[in-house]
């Protein structure tokens, strides 16, 4: 598993209904409120529409400013970074997945967050991971978590995809339920609670 930094430019792809535009709620929040940068979104329908209803209201809400165009983009830096929202790719069209890294190579970016849902069957992951490389996705991140009794399933998500684990998402709410501590999520939701606690005193 390999620790990649995010650059200034960062994607979030995968299948639909995983969660991307909670997931991108998320980061925008967090850019905004923790971070203290500006970030600005830009809303790609890669010949799939992509209605941006949802993302829009919180994008004002928030005072991100949402393009449809990448000619109308600011300047991106790092602290002006850009995020880019991409329809869901079905899980069954392979070409799809390698017409969006024809896409991303050609706005320039190099941080690709494959979404993934956690409450996915394992055999779905997988195939979602794998497609994946062929959009040279770099990170991951996991959605409805909260969703699941037990994480063991998603440490070959984490551990044998060769993807940075970026963040986990554990509830509906835009501006919390998020943690970048994403293997400390993953053990202690792994082990009994009892069991984390002692791992955590003897390590301390």
């Amino acid at each position: 598993m390999e620790h990649r930094g995010t650059t200034d430019r960062i994607a979030l792809i995968g299948p639909p209904g995983v969660g991307k535009t909670t997931t991108l709620c998320k980061f925008l929040a967090h850019e905004v409120f923790m971070n203290k940068t500006t970030p600005s979104v830009l809303k790609v329908e890669n010949g799939i529409p992509n209605p941006d209803d949802a993302l829009r209201i919180f994008c004002d809400v928030v005072g991100v400013p949402l393009h449809r165009e990448p000619t109308t983009l600011p300047e991106v830096t790092p602290e002006t970074p850009l995020y880019l929202d991409f329809p869901g790719i079905s899980l069954s069209h392979e070409e799809d997945w390698t017409q969006t890294n024809e896409t991303l190579d050609l706005l320039g970016v190099d941080t690709r967050v494959l979404v993934i849902n956690a409450a996915y069957d394992r055999e779905v992951i997988d195939k979602a991971a794998r497609l994946a490389s062929l959009l040279g996705a770099t990170h991951v991140a996991l959605t409805h978590c909260d969703e699941l009794s037990n994480t063991s399933k998603l440490f070959s998500a984490v551990f044998r995809s060769g993807l940075t684990p970026l963040c986990v998402c554990h509830g509906q709410n835009v501006t919390g339920d998020f943690s970048t501590k994403v293997l400390g999520q993953l053990i202690a939701g792994a082990f009994p609670a009892h069991l984390y606690a002692g791992m955590n005193r003897r390590s301390a």
